[in-house]
């Protein structure tokens, strides 16, 4: 059986709206930073950390304290 964890980092969305969004293809202004995604909610915890390591250090963290032991997979957003 495999064990899911329940937060995972995800690339941050970007905090303002293109104001002409390309047709096709990804945005041209991705955001900046990392947030949190909770597999169990299915909620972005928009958080926008800085770099991946503290989004990871948080995520290790907050997995450890729902079942004992931490561990963070990258997600795709």
């Amino acid at each position: 059986m495999v064990m899911h964890t329940r937060f995972v980092v995800i690339p941050a969305m970007p905090q303002e709206k293109e104001q002409f969004p390309r047709r096709i293809g990804v945005p041209s202004a991705l955001g900046a930073g990392y947030d949190l995604y909770d597999t169990h909610g299915k909620t972005r915890l928009a958080l926008n950390y800085p770099t991946r390591a503290e989004a990871e250090h948080d995520c290790a963290s907050r997995n450890s304290q729902e079942r004992g032991v931490g561990s963070c997979l990258a997600g795709h957003g």
